[in-house]
């Protein structure tokens, strides 16, 4: 089983939905992302969300959601290329992945100690760990560039599995969040996590920084955020793009 596949698959459900809390009449932001999968690299990404779109740009690629569509579109720059992804594409996908991933645990039963901690690390964020997911303020702040921010721990089944560093001051991010518990529900479907859309609820205000163990901590600080309205052309697939099959539709398990 391809692990990293998988954790691709889940890392980009969660980006997003902490993203979607952003969803406005328009915002801007800039986010850093570093260790885990990255190691030593830094991910840089540029978000912008408009009412029931979003679009995600970093360095190769570029994913633009489009909720009004029920869609998720991948798209490669450098070679003028796209694949889509309709949310009961995903549906479907999470739903085979995950059987796949209760097969799995089960094989690891049989796995010396050593190599089974190992594999379970790597898929804690995936589903790995049994137990609703619990979101829960701790009353700890700190300053995130600039901005006064709460501590949010979420645990499951009692064990920690990310941190976010939350602020109310963004002026305007709340004016859509229906959008965003709409589109949280739907996509934490996708991560086999019993609750996480009901648990997102409970985050009062725009994460900062956001904390998780995937193959290592994984931490995403943003470094820029201000109203912006983006031109709904740009959450479109560019004119002269080759369509190609989704990176993220292989059977699960390979």
């Amino acid at each position: 089983m391809k692990i990293n596949s998988r954790v691709h698959f889940i890392g980009l459900c969660l980006a997003i939905l902490l993203a979607g809390s952003a969803f406005s009449q328009g915002l801007y932001w800039e986010s850093t992302t570093s260790g885990g999968p990255l190691k030593d690299k830094e991910n840089i990404s540029q978000n912008y969300a408009m009412p029931r779109m979003f679009k995600i740009v970093n360095p190769t690629t570029v994913m633009i959601l489009r909720m009004d569509q029920e869609k998720i579109y991948t798209v490669d720059p450098a070679k003028k290329t796209y694949s889509e992804m309709t949310f009961a594409d995903m549906e479907a996908y999470a739903k085979k992945a995950g059987e796949k991933m209760a097969q799995y645990r089960e094989k690891m039963k049989n796995m010396p100690p050593e190599q089974r901690k190992q594999i379970e690390a790597m898929t804690g964020m995936m589903g790995g760990t049994e137990g609703p997911v619990e979101i829960s303020a701790t009353g700890e702040k700190k300053s995130v560039d600039g901005f006064s921010c709460a501590k949010y721990v979420m645990k499951r089944g009692g064990k920690e599995m990310m941190t976010l560093w939350v602020t109310k001051d963004v002026a305007g991010f709340d004016n859509l969040r229906k959008d965003w518990m709409e589109f949280g529900k739907r996509m934490a479907a996708l991560t086999n996590m019993s609750g996480l859309g009901d648990a997102y609820q409970k985050i009062d205000g725009f994460p900062m920084e956001t904390d998780m163990d995937i193959m290592g901590k994984m931490t995403t600080v943003v470094t820029k955020v201000e109203k912006r309205t983006t031109p709904a052309g740009e959450f479109s697939v560019p004119a002269g793009y080759t369509k190609t099959e989704s990176p993220l539709m292989g059977k699960p398990g390979q």
